[in-house]
C-alpha cells in the first residue's frame, strides 16, 4: 500500500501513539508479519484523522525546532568512531550468550507502591555522544524534546532515580481496551539526532513495576525513526514473557513484527533497575537491512537479523501500549538516556 508522506508525517511525530503495531494475535503472531505497515495505515485514522490535538500541533512545532537542535549537535559520528564502536560492540556481544540469567525471574512481580526518592549516586554523561539526558535538572526543554501523552502521563521527578536527582516517570491508565475502541495508553518524548550511518547504540536505565500483564500486549520503550524523505522506523518492545520484540515499519522488504524466540534465557525484569541497551548496525549507509541487538545488564538477550534500515534521525523514549488489551495500567521510570555511535555500557 502506498502512503502520502505529507499526510503521515504530522502523525508520526506523535511518536509511538500512532505508527507502532501489535496485532490482536499478540505474542503468538508468526515472525515478520505486515503488522507494522498495517498499523501505520490504521494510524492515520486511529490516532489523528478525526481529531486536532494540542499534541499534534506541539509535535509539528517540535519537529521543526528539533531539526535545528539536531543540526546543532556535533555528534562526532565519523568513520573512526564507527570503527571503535565495532570493536567495543563485538566485545559486548559475546557476553552472556546462552547463559541463564535471573533478569526475568521476577518479571511478573509488582514492585509495590514505595517511592524511595532520589539516588545518592551521581550522574555523568560520557564523552563524544550524540545525546545524553540525565533528567537531573528536568528534561532539556523544547525545542529539543516533543512530549506525547495518550491516556498516560510523563514527567521528570525524584520519586525513583537510578542516579542523581531526577528520572523520567511514566504512568499509563488502566482499563483501556483497543479491541473495544480506538485507544492507546502511552507517553513518550521524541527528539532529533544526527542521521544514522552504520552503527548506533541507545542506552537507558529502566525500572518497571511490572511487565505487560496480559498475553499479546506489548509495551514500547524505544523508537528510532526517520521523519523526512527516508521515511520509516523500528520500535523496541517488551513482552509479557520478559522477551523483546521489534516492530519494523521501515517499508523495507520483510518488514513486520518479530519476537524474541523462546526460551527466554535473558530478558527484561520488573521490580529493579535494568540497564537496557539497543544496538543498531548495517554494513554501509546504503544498506537497506541490518541487525539489531538487545542487551540486558550487559548480557546479549537477542540478535534480531534482517531488519529494515533507514537514516534514522529521531529517538523516542517512554513506555506504554499502542494497542492496550484491558489491563493497561503501568508505572515505569527511565534514567540516564544516551545515544552514541559506540557502545557506552551500563555505568
Amino acid at each position: 500500500m502506498r502512503f502520502k508522506r505529507s499526510l503521515l508525517l504530522p502523525l508520526v511525530v506523535l511518536a509511538l501513539g500512532v505508527l507502532p503495531a501489535c496485532s490482536e494475535g499478540g505474542d503468538d503472531n508468526p515472525p515478520r508479519t505486515d503488522a507494522g505497515m498495517d498499523a501505520g495505515a490504521g494510524g492515520d485514522t486511529d490516532a489523528g484523522a478525526g481529531e486536532e490535538s494540542d499534541a499534534g500541533a506541539d509535535a509539528g512545532a517540535g519537529e521543526d525546532a528539533g531539526a535545528d537542535a539536531g543540526a546543532g549537535e556535533d555528534a562526532g559520528a565519523d568513520a573512526g568512531a564507527e570503527s571503535d564502536a565495532g570493536a567495543e560492540s563485538d566485545a559486548g556481544m559475546d557476553a552472556g550468550v546462552g547463559e541463564d540469567s535471573d533478569a526475568g525471574t521476577d518479571a511478573g512481580a509488582d514492585a509495590g507502591d514505595d517511592y524511595p526518592g532520589p539516588s545518592n549516586e551521581p550522574s555523568t554523561c560520557p564523552d563524544d555522544v550524540l545525546l545524553c539526558e540525565l533528567f537531573d535538572e528536568g528534561m532539556t526543554p523544547p525545542p529539543y524534546w516533543t512530549v506525547h501523552e495518550d491516556h498516560a502521563t510523563l514527567q521528570v521527578d525524584g520519586t525513583r532515580t537510578r542516579n542523581g536527582a531526577g528520572a523520567l516517570h511514566i504512568i499509563t491508565e488502566d482499563g483501556h481496551d483497543g479491541r473495544e475502541q480506538v485507544v492507546s495508553t502511552i507517553a513518550n518524548a521524541q527528539r532529533r539526532i544526527d542521521a544514522f550511518g552504520t552503527r548506533l547504540f541507545v542506552r537507558a536505565h529502566v525500572y518497571m513495576r511490572s511487565l505487560p500483564r496480559i498475553f499479546g500486549q506489548m509495551g514500547t520503550v524505544f523508537m528510532l525513526a526517520n521523519l523526512d524523505e527516508d521515511f520509516g522506523g523500528v520500535e523496541l518492545q517488551v513482552m509479557q514473557d520478559s522477551g523483546f520484540a521489534l516492530d519494523d515499519w521501515t517499508g523495507r522488504e520483510g518488514q513486520g513484527w518479530t519476537p524474541q524466540p523462546e526460551p527466554i534465557l535473558v530478558g527484561m525484569a520488573a521490580g529493579r533497575w535494568v540497564c537496557l541497551e539497543w544496538e543498531v548496525h548495517r554494513e554501509s549507509t546504503s544498506s537497506t537491512h541490518g541487525d539489531m541487538r538487545v542487551y540486558v545488564d550487559g548480557m546479549l538477550a537477542h540478535d534480531f537479523v534482517n531488519i529494515g534500515m533507514r537514516a534514522f534521525n529521531s529517538i523516542t523514549v517512554g513506555y506504554g501500549f499502542v494497542h492496550p488489551l484491558g489491563p493497561s495500567g503501568s508505572e515505569t521510570w527511565l534514567d540516564n538516556v544516551v545515544v552514541s555511535t559506540r557502545r557506552i555500557g551500563c555505568d
